[in-house]
């Protein structure tokens, strides 16, 4: 959900930022071509039209410089102000367009990896050489396991493994089954339980009442796929088929 409204609040300040540009652009070529027809006038002799006129001539000689020749021209500070307007606009496009790419394109957008969560370290890796990872005879001890919720990702690429074999598991074992689902990597030869930070006893107890060796670190999973679980059982090919 966290990264929803991310994407949202991001698509909302790169659309704001581009209307906010055009208004600004749109403001400085209004204001320059109010410039450029009164001095026209002023050069043909026509004179002032209106009041109104006249009041915004003297309004602008007061932001300008006159030249030689008696006409009313653009003065430095006048040029300052359109620069800053255009550099304005250009800060707000970049801003937007960077907005832009670092939530929606960067690493290929959140959307493209939310419905599968990546296992970043499979069978036989460098977990099982981890001390830490390895669950101990006598893992901490727990106070209620229905107060603790486990998710069931599916690695081992047996259809049902997760939802039929290993969730019905965590059930009887007292613990709240959570997200069930798949993961990408569906070659994982030995199941583990993963503890997101500060759940390492939970972990341990689940993979202690499964008859799992390994509960390394959350490591590799979307978010979105476990959604609030206290544990993560990554199941592998020989949790698959049950004992």
């Amino acid at each position: 959900m966290t990264s929803d409204w991310v994407m949202i609040s991001a698509t909302i300040v790169m659309f704001v930022s581009l209307l906010g540009a055009l208004g600004l652009l749109l403001i400085a070529w209004r204001r320059q071509a109010a410039i450029r027809g009164l001095e026209a006038r002023q050069q043909n002799g026509l004179g002032m039209s209106s009041p109104v006129a006249t009041d915004r001539v003297q309004a602008l000689a007061g932001r300008q410089g006159i030249s030689e020749g008696g006409v009313a021209m653009p003065s430095s500070s006048g040029n300052g102000a359109a620069i800053a307007v255009v550099a304005g606009a250009v800060v707000l496009l970049a801003a937007g367009g960077f907005a832009a790419w670092w939530f929606g394109v960067r690493d290929g957008g959140s959307s493209a990896t939310a419905g599968a969560p990546q296992i970043g370290k499979p069978a036989n890796s460098p977990l099982g050489g981890d001390p830490d990872a390895r669950v101990p005879d006598d893992p901490p001890p727990i106070q209620d396991r229905a107060a603790y919720t486990v998710a069931v990702l599916n690695a081992s690429g047996v259809t049902g493994a997760a939802r039929q074999v290993v969730a019905p598991k965590v059930e009887t074992a007292g613990y709240r089954v959570g997200e069930v689902g798949d993961a990408n990597d569906q070659q994982l030869a030995a199941s583990v339980v993963m503890w997101p930070e500060g759940k390492q006893a939970v972990a341990q107890n689940v993979a202690k009442d499964l008859g799992i060796a390994l509960a390394p670190p959350l490591d590799g999973v979307a978010a979105d796929a476990i959604g609030e679980a206290d544990a993560v059982v990554v199941v592998g090919k020989d949790q698959a088929s049950g004992p």
